[in-house]
């Protein structure tokens, strides 16, 4: 659905709160919580040769039951404080809920 658009997204440098600006531009719709709900991607087996860590935030919608999932990285080890700097978006994905 809005597919052309997160492929620009992905792969530059945002705050989650910009992430939240460029979805609500993107979908016209209203973001429920600008952090939305942060999650760690945990593998199956661990792999100590990536440099970063994996975390998904789930962004919900006030004007619809659709959802948006971006997955992000940052630098592994990295103390970064997630509702402030910059992470590495690498995947945006729309559901619809209808």
């Amino acid at each position: 659905m809005h597919e052309e658009k997160f492929v620009l997204l992905e792969g530059t440098m945002m705050t989650l709160v910009e992430i939240a600006r460029e979805l609500e531009h993107i979908t016209s719709y209203t973001v429920k919580d600008t952090f939305g709900d942060v999650d760690r991607v945990v593998a199956q087996k661990p792999n100590f040769d990536q440099d970063y860590d994996t975390y998904v935030v789930n962004y919900q919608f006030n004007e619809s039951t659709d959802e948006t999932d971006v997955t992000f990285t940052v630098p592994k080890g990295d103390k970064s404080q997630l509702k402030t700097d910059k992470v590495k978006i690498r995947l945006i994905s729309y559901k619809t809920k209808s």
